[in-house]
């Protein structure tokens, strides 16, 4: 499984992916400045779910279907470390096969997942 981690999410995330066996690239070092369609096309033509805080891109699903998205809908807030530990936690419970075809919705203390 692969995931490539929007621009206005933390980079370190793909360390957090990592250590979890998966691939994961960041946009700034695949697509430096790419609109969201762009980004959007490169993940389907890729096979890459996307990982953002961009709500434009559940919009881009619902219409067009991609191979995932993983929504973060953390607290604006929370600092990177705070980020990382709450999405680590959410990396522990996930059964990663449930994110093809799913937009999931990462809240404090808890997921959603959204088939498409």
């Amino acid at each position: 499984m692969r995931f490539l981690i929007d621009a206005d999410t933390p980079y370190s995330l793909i360390e957090t992916f990592r250590n979890y066996g998966y691939n994961a690239v960041h946009v700034k070092d695949v697509l430096k400045f790419a609109t969201d369609d762009e980004i959007f096309e490169y993940a389907n033509k890729n096979n890459y779910i996307i990982v953002t805080k961009d709500l434009g891109f559940a919009e881009m699903f619902f219409k067009n279907k991609g191979v995932g998205l993983i929504l973060i809908r953390l607290p604006y807030y929370f600092t990177v470390d705070k980020i990382l530990r709450n999405f680590n936690e959410f990396l522990k419970e996930l059964d990663f096969s449930k994110l093809i075809n799913s937009i999931v919705i990462v809240e404090l203390g808890r997921y959603r997942i959204k088939k498409l």
